[in-house]
C-alpha cells in the first residue's frame, strides 16, 4: 500500500497535520526545469499565502539526472520539503504502469498522484497542488489561481486551462471534451493535465475508490480525474494558466496509445456511471479562477494529406474489425470517404459523433479485444482532424473556435442515438 509514502513523510516531519496546501509534484529527470519551476512555486506562496502551513513533496519516479538534489537545494528553508520514490515500499505497482504514457510521456506519474494523494489525506491538507514538473511556463499565479477556489469558494476540483494555437489539442478538443461534455453536462474545456488544484474531500474519495488498480489503473490518469469529479457531483473548476510549455511529452508516434488511454478511460467510466450520465440532457459551464484568453492565432504546420493517407491506410487494414465495430449506416458513410482525393476530403461531423458512439457500445459489449477496439479508432480520428483543418483552414481564430464549440453541440445533440443503442442493443 502506498501508507509508506506517508510513513516517509512521518519520518522527516513526526508532527506534520492539519496543514493548509500541500504542493505535489511528479517528477523524472526534471533537472533542466525544475529550479524555474520551484522559484516560481515559491514566489506564489511568499505572494499569496505566506502565513500558510506548506509542505513541498515531490514524488519521483527513479531519476538519474539529480533531480532530487536540485529540488532540496532549491528550495532549502524556504519551505519544508520532501523528496520520495513515485513508487513507494510496499506498493504494488500495475504492470502497465511504468511503461505507460501519459499526455506529459513522464513514467510512474500515475503512481506519484497516488502516493501524493494518500500524503495529502493523512496530513488532512486543505488543499493539493499538483504540477507537472517538466512545464517550463509555470508562473506564480499558478498557486494562487489552483489553490483559491478550493481554499475560499468550495471548489473541489480545479482543472487548467491552457492558451493555445489553432489546432493544437485535437484529441482533447475534437474528441474527450464534448464527449464528456456530452455524458456528464459540464463544460471542460483541457484534460490534458501539467496543473490541478483537489480539495480534502475529493481526495479522500480518490484514495478510497478502487480507481489505482485492475483495469482502471491502465488509463492515464487525467481523464479520469475530470470524470470522477464531475460524475460524483464535486464542485468543478477551471484554472485559465496561460501558456503551457513542456519539455517531455508524447510524441505523434504515440498518437495511437495516447488516445487508447484518454478515450479507454472515457469509456470505461460509461459503465461505472451509466445513471448518471443516461439521464444529463444539457450542458453548463462551471466557475473559472483567472482571466479569459484567446486562442493563438499563429499558423501551425498541420500535414493533412499524411493524415488523410493514416485514414485511407486504416480503411484498407481495419475494415474487418469495424465492420464488427461500426453500426451498417455508420459503416456505409465512412466507406464513402475512402473515394475522395486529400484536397476535397470530408468527414462530415455527425457522421464522426455517430461513429465514437458506436466505438462506446462496441466497448462495453466487448465485441473485440478492448485496445484492438481502441486503438482502430486511431485511423478515423486522424481522418475527421484532418477534415476539421481542410474545412477551417482559411477560417480566422474566431471561425475555428466556432467549428470547436459546434463539434461539442453536436455530440450533446445526437446523444439520444448513443442512449437508444446503449440501452436496447
Amino acid at each position: 500500500m502506498p501508507a509508506a509514502a506517508w510513513e516517509q513523510i512521518q519520518e522527516q516531519y513526526p508532527g506534520l497535520d492539519k496543514i493548509d496546501i500541500l504542493i505535489g509534484l511528479p517528477t523524472f529527470n526534471l533537472a533542466a526545469t525544475i529550479e524555474t519551476v520551484l522559484s516560481a512555486i515559491l514566489e506564489g506562496l511568499d505572494r499569496w499565502f505566506p502565513q500558510a502551513s506548506v509542505i513541498i513533496v515531490a514524488a519521483d519516479g527513479g531519476s538519474k539526472d539529480g533531480t532530487p538534489e536540485l529540488i532540496k537545494r532549491s528550495i532549502g528553508n524556504r519551505r519544508p520539503v520532501a523528496v520520495i520514490p513515485a513508487i513507494a515500499n510496499g506498493m504494488v505497482a500495475n504492470p502497465f504502469a511504468i511503461n505507460r504514457l501519459s499526455y506529459s510521456g513522464m513514467p510512474a506519474r500515475e503512481e506519484s498522484f497516488r502516493s501524493l494523494f494518500m500524503i495529502a489525506e493523512q496530513s488532512r491538507a486543505r488543499t493539493c497542488i499538483c504540477i507537472d514538473g517538466g512545464i517550463r511556463s509555470v508562473m506564480p499565479d499558478w498557486v494562487e489561481l489552483l489553490a483559491k477556489p478550493v481554499l475560499e469558494k468550495d471548489a473541489d476540483y480545479v482543472a487548467p486551462v491552457f492558451r493555445r494555437q489553432r489546432y493544437e489539442g485535437s484529441l482533447t478538443n475534437g474528441l474527450v471534451a464534448p464527449l464528456t461534455r456530452a455524458l456528464y453536462g459540464k463544460r471542460i474545456a483541457g484534460q490534458a493535465g501539467g496543473a490541478y488544484g483537489f480539495s480534502g474531500k475529493l481526495i479522500s474519495r480518490c484514495v478510497q475508490k478502487d480507481l489505482w488498480e485492475g483495469e482502471a489503473a491502465r488509463f492515464s490518469i487525467d481523464t479520469w480525474l475530470t470524470t470522477v469529479a464531475i460524475a460524483e457531483g464535486f464542485n468543478v473548476w477551471q484554472a485559465s494558466l496561460g501558456s503551457k510549455i513542456q519539455d517531455v511529452k508524447a510524441n505523434g508516434l504515440d498518437v495511437s496509445m495516447v488516445l487508447t488511454q484518454a478515450v479507454g478511460a472515457v469509456f470505461h467510466y460509461m459503465e461505472r456511471y451509466q445513471d448518471v450520465w443516461e439521464k444529463q440532457a444539457e450542458s453548463s459551464a462551471v466557475p473559472v479562477s483567472g482571466p479569459p484568453f484567446e486562442v493563438r492565432a499563429e499558423a501551425v504546420t498541420i500535414n493533412t494529406e499524411r493524415m488523410v493517407q493514416g485514414f485511407q491506410q486504416g480503411l484498407r487494414d481495419l475494415l474487418p474489425i469495424w465492420e464488427i465495430i461500426l453500426a451498417p449506416d455508420t459503416l456505409e458513410g465512412i466507406l464513402a470517404l475512402g473515394l475522395a482525393e486529400e484536397d476535397a476530403f470530408t468527414f462530415p461531423l455527425p457522421l464522426w459523433v455517430q461513429t465514437v458512439y458506436d466505438f462506446a457500445i462496441a466497448y462495453r459489449e466487448k465485441v473485440i479485444h478492448r485496445d484492438h477496439l481502441l486503438k482502430s479508432l486511431t485511423p478515423l480520428y486522424l481522418g475527421r482532424t484532418a477534415s476539421l483543418v481542410l474545412e477551417t483552414r482559411g477560417a480566422g481564430t474566431e471561425e475555428v473556435e466556432r467549428a470547436v464549440e459546434h463539434g461539442c453541440t453536436t455530440f450533446e445533440r445526437m446523444k439520444p442515438y448513443l442512449v437508444e443503442r446503449w440501452r436496447f442493443q
